[in-house]
């Protein structure tokens, strides 16, 4: 996927706008910056799918809201078109499986590299940091971290297919290496 320099500049500024002027969740605020940037085709209200993502998944403080944006992000550029088809060849069916191996890696290294970014992925361990969710301490440092997850996730989603499948697997449940 080509996105333009200009597009990269304003996914990161409407990023940080989204929040701090507009009032956006930090998933809100990275998904949103993606489609008003034209980096992502979507009419704007998809945005919504957004907002329950904050707080970490509806304020649990579990995963950052701001990887989930990004994942969904990459969900609608790499995710599979018809998930409920499964295929009767078992050449189609190898290639399914070699497609879902190989999208599942750059899902994951975003997810790891945001971990790196940040120290952890969970929220409430951001927050334990800065106060609490509405101290002044965290709405500082939320829309840095909201910048930090456009910018990485613009990086992969321009990743050719070829060096997605150069990328190591982190950690994950399903033994890929």
């Amino acid at each position: 996927m080509h996105i333009s320099e200009e597009q990269k500049q304003l996914a990161v500024k409407l990023a940080r706008e989204n929040q701090m002027e507009n009032g956006m969740s930090c998933s809100e605020s990275v998904f949103n910056a993606l489609i008003r940037s034209g980096i992502l085709d979507l009419p704007e209200d998809y945005t919504r799918l957004a907002t329950g993502l904050s707080g970490g998944v509806a304020a649990s403080g579990n995963t950052c809201g701001a990887i989930y944006g990004g994942l969904l992000a990459l969900g609608w550029v790499y995710g599979r078109r018809n998930p409920r088809s499964t295929p009767q060849d078992p050449a189609q069916q190898k290639e399914e499986k070699d497609y879902r191996f190989h999208m599942m890696r750059r899902f994951n290294c975003f997810f790891h590299e945001m971990e790196e970014q940040m120290g952890t992925t969970d929220c409430r361990d951001i927050l334990s940091s800065q106060g609490s969710y509405f101290d002044d301490r965290r709405v500082a440092k939320c829309p840095d971290i909201i910048v930090a997850a456009t910018k990485t996730v613009i990086r992969y989603l321009e990743l050719s297919d070829e060096e997605n499948r150069r990328l190591p697997f982190g950690y994950n449940i399903l033994g890929f290496e």
